[in-house]
Order: structure tokens, then sequence, then C-alpha cells
């Protein structure tokens, strides 16, 4: 009867130990499969992250240089042609004559401006406040107004410098456009026909004078027939 309890005890015991032990591997078994691998994870997301900056064909994004270079870039070939165009028509003195005369008379309207028979300086008229004045400008830019010159013409001057959208220096530059190698030799605001226009009279290169119209509203250039 002794042994019998005795085994029975082991075999109660056994049961209690084995079923502790299986227990707690179920729990340490759960926990190591409910646990996330973040390193699968981070890695993923640092992929898609560095596609998602690359990803943009127009260089619009703002991942380091590359896309501070996209945004900062321009077009080169517009850039050139800008740059030419305006270092032809800036070499005609009758640009630095008008910037000249503008920093002496801000505000003045030019009616018209004459290159002289010796090329030494720029005859220039213009509406200063309320009146028509004209000016001698040398060639080293030093204005000087003319007194004795008289204009019979001062009103429609004033009228014609008012309306006109274009100023003298607009038309030298749409008269000299695309023609390498002329200057200006005069520069007249004028309505003949009721068209408000600049009469433009260039020396060019072959040392022969072309006569253009500007219209003074639009800066379309034609030959003066």
């Amino acid at each position: 009867m002794m042994q019998k309890k005795v085994a029975q005890r082991t075999f109660t015991q056994t049961l209690a130990w084995t079923g502790t032990g299986v227990l707690a591997l179920a729990l340490l078994t759960g926990c190591s499969v409910a646990e996330p691998d973040d390193s699968d994870d981070t890695a993923t997301t640092a992929t898609s992250g560095a596609a998602a900056e690359t990803s943009d064909p127009t260089g619009d994004s703002t991942d380091g240089a590359t896309g501070n270079q996209s945004a900062s870039a321009t077009d080169p070939s517009t850039s050139a042609s800008g740059e030419t165009t305006a270092a032809v028509a800036g070499d005609d003195p009758v640009f630095a004559a008008i910037d000249a005369f503008l920093a002496e008379q801000e505000g003045a309207l030019i009616v018209e401006i004459d290159l002289d028979d010796n090329d030494t300086r720029f005859d220039i008229e213009a509406v200063v406040g309320e009146q028509i004045l004209d000016f001698d400008v040398t060639m080293d830019g030093e204005v000087r107004e003319d007194t004795d010159d008289d204009d019979d013409d001062d009103q429609e001057d004033i009228r014609r410098a008012q309306e006109a959208d274009i100023t003298a220096e607009d038309a030298a530059r749409a008269a000299l456009e695309g023609r390498d190698g002329s200057t200006i030799d005069s520069l007249s605001l004028d309505d003949d026909d009721n068209a408000l226009h600049w009469e433009v009279e260039l020396d060019n290169a072959q040392g022969e004078d072309d006569d253009l119209h500007v219209d003074a509203m639009t800066g379309a250039v034609t030959t003066d027939n």
C-alpha cells in the first residue's frame, strides 16, 4: 500500500513539473514569435525614402545638392542670347549719352536725338517738366543745356512724348536688333499720318544710311520707304 502511494506521488509531481515546463516553454516561444524584427522594416523604409527622393525626373527634389542644383539651373542658350543682344546694342554710344542725360534730368522724356556732324556729341531735345529743352551731351558724358536752340512745336512735342509707350532708348534698341555694325545717327518722335512712331536713321556697316520706323506704341520696326 505504501509503495502504491509513493508511486502515485512521484507520478503526480512528474506531471506537475512537466506541465510547468510546457507552459514556460510556450511563454518563451510566444515572446520570441511576437517580437517584431525592426531591422528589416528600417532597411525597407530607408530604401523607399531614397527612391522617392531620386524618382522625380524634373529635378524638383530638395534632397541635397541634386535638388538645389536643379532649382538654380538656368538655360544657358537663353542666357547667352540675352547677353549677346545686350552687348551688341550697348556698344552704340547713343546709350551712354541717354544714360548720362537721364542721370542729370531724371524723369525727362526724350523726343529727339541727333549725332552732330563731327561725331563729338549728341543733341537731345526732351520734355522737362512742362517745357521742351535742348541739351548737348558729349561723348564723355558731359551734359550742357543749349539755350540758343528754339523750337516752335513745343506743345506738339510734349503731347507726343506723353502718348508714346516706347522710349527713345527702346526705339534705338529695336532699330539696332539684327543689324550688326550699324549705329544710331538720329531718332525723332513723330506722328505722320496720325501714326505715332520714331523715325530712326542708322549708319550701317557699309557706310550707307538706313531709314526705319519704330512704332511708338508697340516697338514694331518697319523700313521707311
